[in-house]
């Protein structure tokens, strides 16, 4: 369907016209690279492989040093940002500009690096003061100099806490015992109580003895001098001087910020640079040529040669189509409303490029439920107008971009379906619905949602039939999804024409009963397999009632919505109240767009995932990667 056919394109030029070959080869960006080991040729293993590693590993230094720098610079960055920002581009002359600007960019780096070192020394600094100001807290009030506590030839003293519980009980023992000694209480807290302690060493082992008793935990500051009050005082004037070296030094940062601009092109300069070095080691060479080895489009196949003609006209190209059992990428082709839905099945798998592309099937499938999941028409005009918007003013590329198209275009199926459905912000707007309300008939809605699930079904189960008829297997079209046609409607008809139901039925089964076993040996096992294969019918009613979450997600939007609605509308009447109805009903309204969202996305996919591509697809394709100019921050102009 969309599959774009490839070809095995293989380049041979010459050595002297490399970098003008890969330049432009880059700037056509429809090349895949195949490596020497993907192409499998035993004969090409003995060919010397080509290599620029030595000059990759220069640009990748060189891009280290600009994200550090970037990184850096973007902390003290508090400029504000446009919330549409597009990309700044450069000309050819300025591409050569910033090649030639390496040195000032080391410059920037080094200087960044320098300040960023001074700071973080200045941090470990603040951390270590204010460590020994907690420390310091609770002896503000001890008038020992510090550096006096310890031992002296006689005498020894201490400093340390115990638990405030056995506060009391430690002051106690200590002066009931028969010791001559000095003790304070410094201070207490929740927690401990602290005190300063002296006594003659003579009594060292029983005062060790009362303190382990009551859980002492000692407390030393050696390396401080001076009273505690002192050194507090100390740590504020020092504090107060870090404080003031980590102001200059974030305005020294900030002195740099106008180097970004040139950094975020630096940056993508450097990116595009290293790729071109990083493709050469895909290549193989003799001393006068080398050689490429890549997958490309057919449609491509002009610009590839014209990209070639650009630059060299000493050169060799040659296509061939993929063998029978090579692997090579899937490009998928499709319209411009059917490429939203590629990211529901990029996230699932690319399909095999031998097999079918499901997105023009599935495309309308899944933005169809995804109103139903949603349908309030409010909810869609918000959606879809804050998407546009976002794909008009954003430069989105990728998946991104196929994302924000799809929630668009789900938007516009949500105002449909909500238009249809008669929902409009959760009832707060009356408008009759142009079909019917799935609250007031709820059997009506559920039977719709399962007759879309049954025609999925059905498509799949077609599109198995065509890819076994693109790939020779008539007769297994036929027998494995034909008969199954023919079974399951006349099980259907048995409701409306149950004559005409019977037959098909039983058509059907005996046909099934006869052909699902074919590949068994001997008859009984042949017969065997196909009577249990009409087992398989109770997993196509699973796969038709998986899609009455159609109904239950759509049912759930309108009750969240009335409910927000009925809330609100009770906090009106004073202006304060109308104010809080206004805030309620934004912020509800909100959640419930987000929630709903998310589960129509969410359970859309999931819809396609199980049930749809359960009938036919296979998947586990190879990503289309081709090479090209890959830039975060600016666009180049050729």
């Amino acid at each position: 369907m969309a599959i774009v056919n490839m070809k095995k394109a293989t380049i041979i030029a010459l050595q002297d016209e490399k970098e003008s070959l890969i330049k432009s080869l880059q700037a056509f960006g429809g090349l895949h690279i195949i490596t020497v080991e993907d192409i499998g040729d035993d004969e090409l293993q003995n060919i010397p492989k080509d290599s620029a590693r030595e000059e990759a590993a220069k640009f990748e230094g060189l891009l280290s040093q600009v994200k550090y720098a970037l990184d850096f610079l973007y902390k003290y960055d508090n400029s504000k940002k446009p919330m549409f920002a597009t990309k700044k581009t450069i000309t050819e002359s300025d591409y050569k500009d910033y090649l030639e600007s390496l040195k000032k960019a080391e410059d920037i780096y080094n200087r960044c690096r320098v300040i960023n070192e001074k700071i973080a020394e200045n941090r470990n600094i603040e951390t270590k003061l204010n460590n020994t100001l907690v420390q310091l807290d609770p002896w503000s009030k001890l008038d020992v100099p510090l550096e006096d506590i310890g031992e002296t030839n006689y005498t020894n003293s201490l400093i340390g806490f115990v638990p405030i519980r056995s506060s009391l009980e430690f002051a106690e023992a200590l002066t009931e015992s028969e010791i001559e000694f000095y003790f304070n209480k410094i201070e207490e807290n929740k927690e401990s109580g602290f005190y300063y302690i002296l006594f003659y060493k003579k009594d060292e082992e029983p005062i060790q003895d009362i303190l382990k008793q009551f859980g002492w935990s000692k407390v030393t500051l050696s390396d401080l001098k001076g009273t505690p009050n002192e050194n507090i005082n100390d740590i504020y004037d020092r504090l107060k001087m870090v404080e003031k070296k980590k102001t200059e030094l974030i305005e020294q940062a900030e002195g740099l910020l106008f180097n970004i601009p040139y950094l975020e092109a630096l940056f993508d300069v450097l990116t595009i640079e290293k790729d071109k070095k990083d493709i050469v080691d895909n290549f193989v060479k003799t001393e006068k040529s080398f050689t490429i080895f890549a997958w490309v489009p057919e449609k491509f196949i002009k610009g590839l040669e014209e990209s070639i003609k650009k630059v060299t006209d000493s050169y060799i190209l040659t296509f061939v189509d993929p063998k029978e059992d090579e692997d090579y990428p899937v490009f998928l082709d499709n319209p411009k409303l059917v490429q939203p839905a590629e990211v529901i099945t990029e996230q699932y798998s690319l399909p095999n490029p031998r097999s079918v592309d499901p997105n023009k099937i599935m495309a309308p499938f899944y933005i169809m439920f995804f109103g139903m999941m949603v349908s309030d028409a409010v909810y869609g005009i918000i959606l879809s107008a804050l998407t546009y918007i976002a794909l008009k003013k954003i430069r989105l590329e990728g998946g991104a971009k196929k994302l924000i198209s799809l929630l668009c275009l789900g938007g516009i199926s949500t105002f449909i379906w909500g238009a249809l459905f008669g929902g409009w912000f959760g009832g707060l707007i009356e408008f009759r619905p142009l079909w019917f309300n799935p609250t007031d008939d709820p059997l009506k809605m559920l039977i719709f949602c399962l007759i879309l699930g049954i025609i999925q079904l059905f498509i799949g189960m077609g599109m198995q039939a065509y890819i076994d008829i693109k790939q020779g297997r008539v007769l297994d079209a036929l027998f494995d999804q034909g008969l199954w046609y023919v079974f399951l409607i006349g099980l259907m008809l048995l409701i409306f024409n149950p004559t005409l139901g019977k037959y098909m039925a039983i058509a059907g089964a005996v046909g099934l009963i006869l052909t699902q076993g074919r590949s068994e040996r001997g008859i009984v096992k042949k017969l065997f397999s196909g009577v249990l294969s009409l087992y398989n019918v109770t997993g196509f009613l699973g796969d038709v009632l998986s899609y009455s979450r159609l109904f239950a997600l759509g049912l759930a939007t309108g009750v969240i919505g009335t409910v927000i609605n009925g809330m609100s509308l009770m906090l009106r009447g004073s202006f304060i109240g109308n104010i809080f109805m206004i805030v309620f009903l934004i912020f509800g309204h909100t959640f419930n767009i987000a929630i709903n969202v998310l589960g129509a996305y969410v359970h859309s996919s999931r819809l396609q995932y199980v049930e749809f591509f359960g009938k036919f697809f296979d998947g586990d394709g190879m990503p289309y990667k081709p090479f090209k100019v890959n830039t975060k921050y600016v666009e180049q102009k050729n």
